[in-house]
């Protein structure tokens, strides 16, 4: 079956969600999801209220600065728990410094791809669509794609099955690795208005060959042909991520945080509106007069009247009219304040946030993850393994393909995502080196034989590369030697002070006997 057919076949089981996806943009971010036939030309749906947006918006902010922190790494690089077994606990000191620079460089390369831009947009998707999918590039780019851009198709445990990408191009914009649209086989030859669109459809699917397991894809034009040779990918390879914001079991498609609160934002909706009719109606002024007095006169006389002039005809055929309903204004109002408290708490718009500064402290940012933890429901935590662990595994192989990290073999570095409650930061190795120096410290002065115990250099190590300062720690064979040449320098001295009475000795009798 052709790829465009396969796609549309799979589109019957994604359009309860790509409508409801709609409806949920509409009253937020109406440019997330537009409505079908839409295009970056037609005139967007504005709601009745601007809360939607602010929520969203606020919400992916604070997520995405949870995920990506300023001026702090987002990951750490740890040895796996075997390995660790394996040396009994000891991490030499060069291990730590060179896991400490490849963090700074996985770090690095996360700002040069400009992760942060499709990061937000991958989390506004799910907030309000409640799915996305991401494509890790060759450049360490990452491209995001929409609810109406993509099929999938899932087994029980999530796994992906299938997927299908649908993709619009220009034809004089088509990526330079694709065969060209109607160019191939000699059959058709190019259209000459080249600003006409084609569609691209990049099939992957699972393929299960004996014990083997893994994702092949398969491109196609919209008329069939096809547009680039078939690629395979080791399952820990596969460089797409089809997320959900929740999932829920039997269903290919995630559910979002909108929808969670439709009811109120429809509500509010609805509410703005009428308050905002109620007051362009009791804005609206104007006289009424009896008919028989507009008969004599009276409305010319009013019309041309000014301020203080003196108007002769009779006060009861003359009234000011104008909108009065102020117990439904106040009613409407005292609705429409609870609505945006509820929705305000929900979106955590009533609460801080993290400071936008270079330097963020420990304490803000764990109590900034212990606010998203407790208010969206684990799903802080779902997302930082299913999309950022994800994406620093697929980076980190990038990057040790094109030579940016060191060779080491696979399975012996294991990235740690530092967004849970439970991960442990540079900067929290700092805090607990100090509070170990400040036992040591504390039982050393009741017990001098402590210093055999505690390996202080260990301490100290961790600590100052915590801070970043690896390039001030030695590795342990710049150590053995230090201490060698201490101990010679000892040794030297000790020898002098020993030789220094029996020499002036000598040299005071030469200088008696002369």
């Amino acid at each position: 079956m052709a790829l465009k057919a396969r796609y549309e076949q799979l589109s019957t089981d994604r359009s309860q969600f790509l409508q409801r996806a709609r409806h949920n943009a509409l009253l937020t971010l109406p440019s997330l999801m537009p409505l079908e036939g839409q295009t970056g030309a037609s005139h967007l749906v504005e709601p009745y209220q601007g809360l939607g947006a602010r929520g969203v918006v606020h919400l992916s902010s604070r997520m995405l600065v949870g995920f990506l922190p300023a001026g702090r790494p987002y990951m750490r690089l740890d040895l796996p728990p075997e390995i660790k077994l394996a040396a009994q606990g000891e991490e030499d000191t060069a291990t730590t410094k060179g896991l400490a620079l490849s963090e700074r460089l996985v770090q690095g390369e996360v700002e040069a791809s400009g992760w942060r831009e499709s990061t937000l947009m991958t989390l506004q998707q799910l907030l309000v669509a409640g799915s996305a999918v991401e494509q890790m590039l060759d450049d360490n780019k990452i491209r995001v794609f929409r609810l109406d851009q993509f099929v999938v198709r899932r087994n029980h445990d999530g796994t992906i099955l299938e997927l299908i990408i649908q993709e619009k191009f220009k034809r004089d914009a088509t990526p330079v690795e694709l065969t060209n649209p109607k160019a191939n086989g000699g059959t058709t030859t190019m259209a000459p208005n080249q600003d006409e669109e084609v569609e691209l459809y990049s099939g992957m699917k699972m393929i299960t060959e004996g014990s083997r397991r893994f994702y092949r894809r398969t491109q196609e034009w919209g008329d069939g042909q096809a547009a680039s040779e078939s690629t395979t990918w080791e399952l820990k390879d596969f460089p797409y991520l089809a997320l959900r914001w929740s999932a829920t079991p039997g269903e290919d498609y995630g559910r979002s945080k909108v929808e969670e609160h439709i009811g109120d934002l429809r509500s509010l909706d609805a509410l703005e509106k009428a308050q905002l009719e109620m007051a362009a109606m009791a804005a609206r002024n104007f006289v009424m007069i009896a008919p028989g007095a507009g008969a004599a006169g009276m409305k010319n006389r009013l019309a041309r009247a000014i301020n203080g002039d003196v108007v002769v005809g009779d006060p009861d055929s003359v009234e000011l009219k104008s909108f009065d309903n102020q117990s439904g204004y106040q009613l409407t109002a005292q609705q429409v304040q609870i609505l945006r408290e509820n929705l305000a708490q929900a979106f955590l718009l009533s609460s801080a946030g993290q400071r936008n500064a270079e330097r963020v402290t420990a304490k803000e940012i764990e109590r900034d993850i212990q606010e998203l933890e407790s208010s969206l429901g684990g799903q802080f935590s779902t997302l930082s393994l299913e999309m950022m662990q994800r994406r620093t595994q697929l980076l980190i192989g990038n990057m040790k393909v094109q030579q940016k990290l060191p060779p080491f073999p696979d399975g012996t570095v294991n990235p740690v995502i530092l967004t849970g409650l439970e991960a442990l930061s540079r900067e929290r190795d700092v805090v607990r080196a100090q509070q170990a120096g400040e036992v040591v410290r504390q039982f050393l002065g009741a017990d001098e034989s402590a210093r055999h115990v505690v390996k202080l250099d260990k301490i100290l190590g961790r600590a100052l590369v915590g801070l970043g300062f690896e390039d001030a720690v030695r590795t342990e064979d710049e150590a053995t030697a230090l201490r060698a040449q201490e101990q010679q320098q000892q040794q030297q001295q000790e020898l002098i002070n020993a030789t220094a009475p029996g020499v002036a000795k000598e040299l005071a009798s030469k200088q008696g006997g002369q």
